[in-house]
């Protein structure tokens, strides 16, 4: 038995062997020998590996350093093979090791252990049969291979064999034994040793490219196991260490992952067992490919700028754009939450130090702003963008707010029209243009000589940009602007580029020109101008409709011109079309039923049918998983329904069947947003119209008639509480989870047209982008929500990110997370680190509209008591409309107005109307009530200048006006 002294010594050479320290094992090995005769297997072994490995170091820090940065599935690099003369000696004192005399058991152990060595020698020199052959007949107990450096040769053994395959051209066995080699690693996760370490990453580097290869199909489950246990096995060591090597695994596990995710074989990293359990879960897998690849992006993002030094003027960095290019591809296949997209922002913020003006970068930046709802910064971002593809010149920003102004903006103020960019000749396509800045593919060819930026994406940021300016922004100039951009871009590409790579995209194009030309028209108050650029909106959706006639958007969207245009038949058999196309599209259904209900068709009886068809297509039980779009068509068509029910069975009817409405703007309702005081990285609500409001004191407004009033009655105007009477109505109902509605204008027969101001006309409630209302991105919902219907002070975070490892089969998921522990010590790559301390901008806009639907929801109910002669019961429900809105919307103070016109107070009246003017100074029914107070007093000339300048500017369309 050996001694005390004998084992410890036994046990240095062993840790000795394990980390590499060479230079102690002469010593260590005379040392042993000394005190155990029988140890000469082992001595000679241990000597002749130290001066093999001292050898081959020498030689290997001779040779060129191998560059594995261009390595692939087809190219392998690989160190510089040793000549087999000098190893000569090495192998000579193995052999001797090997064939001694000696037969215990120990020495039978240590025997296959010099093999081992042996075949290492071969290995280094490039004899890859010999390895093979010396592999095949070695022979271990388990219990001599399962730690120390016995387990390291076993795993180097193994390592060897399935390369010398490889190598050899024996892909099957090579790959064979590559899964031998991953399922030793398996057996064995928290072995450190730097041996062990480094032949893992050597054999599992070829094992993933190998698996990669197209001609040699490894089974999708074998490359996801090599790819996750590289993770594992790299993951402990210094994040320099062999950099290159690990940046390719990474780069190409990425695209691995998504490829399988795409095509549906993903596999989560996860046990057999919870592999059947999550099988046809979808939710699940998705969940575990967003962790995997949020946690890969991380490593990689890492170990890039590790490698990457700051670029110079004009540089390219080519593997920062692909990360970038390969995260956002990622991004867009999981379905991005708020946060994700934050911090996809700051991946894209540093991402742009190591590049030089990078429109893909700039292109993402825009993406991911506009889908956050950042819009001003989106803007800046557009901006940029434009310049560098080279689609606008320097100055084009400050320069093209030069001009008559034509336009009104959303503000009142008067907009200069954009010029319209002339019609490429389909001869023309295949010429190039030579003017520098004259043309758009003057600097477009550079940018993408350097960076390959594509037609087809640059076409795809502008018409963001339009759906941005016409839906969210109410911006018709701006978005005519881009629109025209694009279609210049569109037609200045080559025949065969538009009937293939752009054959989908030209009719958005047309589409979205049409739209844009629409918005365009209806902010226009030259009476010269407008019909030019309804009729040009009218030409371009017919052109989108020949380019696709299956896209029921372009359908809704000419109807929707069509209708703009008073043009009621044609706009009928357009939305027709839409609904056969798309049936689900509740706001086809309602402009069918404004249709139907217009007075050249005066239908009621059959719109009303039409509108009990397209609301049983919208369920508001689902509205928590509908966007913000879908649940405001839904409760514009509602209140167009109402109003429907008033025309035919009058306003009692009308006044009952709204009472719903109160409790589905209950669930649909933004809450008041503010600044948390507690925490600068959450919202908080406060307010005192979380949803609903209770009761109002006619503030502002009363100063109107409180002087009649006290008059009257010898008293001031009392507040009173109308919600109270209509179910379901608390004020803390604001609380509630639910998706938002937009505000609207009411819209019917005969009274939308008086209630309509000229911002919102019909394209405020029928959206001038159909397609949008159901096919939005998730990223689009409110980001803001409320999680306690008990308190208006609750503190909300941003929503949470969908990878939420406890939904997945318990813990099945929460393996990986142990695969990074070095490289996931900080945040995940889409864990912001920085919060907004305020809402978006369409976090804003979306509170005003559902507060201005609101506001015309008591102003409808207002309207209906007024119709029934109850005056008291028109004024509570108007003062709960102006304790929401009364700055913003002319519509309170016109209502007001009407009001005291019933009651017989015409110069109070007359003053509201004005009123409304100074909140909307365009404001069609404002107008239309102020020229008959006018009327009513005698004043003919007074009324006939308000119509006159109504009817030329946005009152055009105004029926009772002329």
């Amino acid at each position: 038995m050996a001694s005390a002294k004998v084992i410890q010594l036994g046990k240095d050479i062993d840790n000795a062997r394990c980390t590499g320290n060479w230079t102690a094992i002469p010593e260590l090995a005379r040392r042993y020998k000394k005190y155990n005769s029988e140890g000469a297997i082992l001595e000679q072994t241990v000597l002749a590996e130290a001066v093999f490995i001292q050898l081959l170091t020498k030689a290997r820090a001779n040779s060129t350093t191998v560059n594995h940065r261009s390595d692939s599935p087809d190219n392998i690099s690989m160190e510089q093979r040793l000549d087999p003369q000098q190893v000569k000696l090495v192998q000579s004192q193995l052999l001797n090791a090997i064939q001694s005399a000696d037969s215990t058991h120990e020495s039978n152990m240590q025997r296959e252990f010099s093999r081992v060595i042996l075949a290492h020698t071969h290995f280094e020199s490039g004899e890859y049969n010999k390895v093979i052959e010396i592999i095949e007949k070695l022979s271990f107990d388990k219990d001599h291979v399962n730690q120390g450096y016995g387990l390291v040769l076993f795993l180097k053994a193994k390592a060897m064999k399935a390369i010398s395959y490889e190598l050899e051209g024996k892909q099957s066995a090579a790959i064979q034994s590559y899964e031998g080699v991953e399922a030793l690693l398996s057996e064995y996760p928290n072995v450190k040793h730097t041996a062990f370490i480094e032949w893992s990453e050597e054999s599992l580097y070829r094992a993933i490219l190998l698996g990669l290869k197209e001609e040699y199909p490894i089974s999708t489950h074998s490359v996801l196991k090599f790819m996750r246990q590289y993770q594992k096995q790299t993951a402990t060591q210094p994040s320099n260490w062999r950099l290159q090597k690990r940046l390719i695994i990474t780069r190409y596990s990425l695209r691995y992952l998504s490829k399988i995710y795409r095509s549906g074989d993903y596999e989560p990293p996860i046990s057999q067992q919870q592999q059947q359990q999550v099988e046809n879960d979808v939710e699940s897998k998705r969940q575990a490919f967003a962790m995997e690849q949020a946690q890969l992006h991380t490593i990689y993002e890492k170990m890039l700028y590790l490698n990457m030094p700051l670029p110079k003027a004009g540089q390219v960095n080519s593997q920062v754009l692909e990360f970038v290019d390969q995260l956002a591809g990622d991004l867009e296949l999981i379905g991005a939450t708020t946060p994700d997209l934050r911090g996809f922002v700051e991946v894209l913020d540093r991402a742009s130090q190591r590049t030089f003006n990078s429109p893909l970068i700039t292109r993402h930046l825009f993406d991911a702003l506009f889908r956050l709802g950042e819009y001003e910064e989106a803007q800046h971002a557009l901006h940029s963008y434009l310049y560098l593809v080279g689609l606008v010149s320097h100055g084009w920003k400050e320069s093209k707010h030069d001009g008559v102004a034509v336009a009104i903006g959303k503000t009142g103020s008067s907009i200069p029209a954009p010029n319209p960019r002339p019609d490429v000749l389909e001869d023309n396509t295949e010429k190039r243009p030579t003017n520098i800045r004259e043309s758009i593919m003057s600097d477009m060819t550079d940018i993408n000589d350097i960076e390959k930026e594509e037609v087809k994406d640059i076409l795809h940021v502008l018409l963001d940009a339009i759906k941005m300016y016409c839906q969210e922004l109410n911006h018709g100039v701006d978005a005519v602007e881009i629109a025209e951009m694009a279609k210049e871009l569109y037609q200045k590409q080559p025949k065969y580029t538009k009937t293939t790579v752009l054959v989908e995209v030209g009719a958005c194009v047309y589409r979205a020109l049409g739209a844009a030309y629409g918005l365009l028209g209806s902010q226009t108050f030259d009476p010269v101008l407008r019909p030019t650029y309804h009729e040009k909106a009218l030409g371009y959706l017919k052109q989108a409709i020949d380019m696709n006639s299956n896209a029921w958007q372009s359908y809704y969207q000419l109807a929707l011109q069509q209708a703009e245009m008073r043009d009621i038949g044609q706009a009928i058999q357009s939305i027709s079309q839409s609904l056969q196309h798309n049936s689900k599209h509740v706001a086809s259904w309602h402009l069918l039923a404004l249709l139907i209900s217009c007075p050249i068709q005066n239908d009621y009886r059959q719109a009303l049918k039409i509108c009990e068809i397209g609301i049983q297509q919208f369920q508001m039980d689902s509205a928590d998983e509908s966007s913000f779009y879908e649940a405001e068509n839904y409760l514009l068509f509602q209140m167009s329904r109402i109003l429907l029910l008033e025309i035919i069975d009058g306003p009692d009817a009308a006044l009952e069947s709204s009472e719903a409405l109160f409790s589905y703007y209950r669930k649909l309702a933004v809450p008041e947003l503010s600044i948390s005081t507690t925490s600068s990285d959450s919202f908080a609500f406060s307010g005192a119209h979380n949803g609903m409001v209770t009761s109002g004191s006619f503030g502002n407004l009363s100063e109107l008639h409180v002087a009649a009033e006290q008059r009257k009655r010898g008293r001031s105007a009392s507040s009173s509480t109308v919600a109270s009477q209509l179910p379901g109505l608390s004020a803390d109902s604001g609380t509630n989870n639910s998706q938002l509605l937009v505000v609207p204008d009411n819209a019917s027969s005969n009274s939308s047209q008086q209630q309509q101001g000229h911002h919102h006309h019909l394209s405020h409630s029928l959206h001038l982008f159909g397609s949008r209302s159901t096919s939005l991105r998730k990223s689009q919902l409110p980001e803001v929500h409320s999680t306690n219907a008990k308190s208006n002070n609750t503190v909300q975070s941003l929503p949470t990110s969908p990878y939420d490892t406890k939904s997945i089969a318990g813990n099945s998921v929460t393996s990986f997370q142990s695969i990074t522990p070095s490289m996931n010590n900080s945040n995940s790559i889409l864990q912001p680190t920085m919060i907004p301390t305020k809402p978006s901008t369409r976090i804003k806009l979306q509170k005003e509209r559902s507060d201005r639907i609101l506001t015309d929801l008591w102003l409808l109910t207002s309207k209906m008591f007024l119709k029934l002669d109850k005056l008291n019961e028109t004024r509570k429900a108007l003062e709960e409309a102006e304790n929401i809105n009364w700055t913003s919307n002319p519509q309170v103070w016109c209502m007001l107005g009407q009001l005291l016109q019933a009651e017989g107070d015409q110069e109070q009246a007359q003053s509201a109307f004005y009123k409304a003017l100074v909140v909307d100074p365009y404001d069609v029914s404002s107008r239309l009530e102020l020229a008959k107070s006018y009327l009513l007093q005698g004043n003919q000339e007074m009324a006939e200048g308000i119509l006159d300048v109504m009817t030329q500017s946005n009152g055009w369309n105004c029926a009772e006006a002329w």
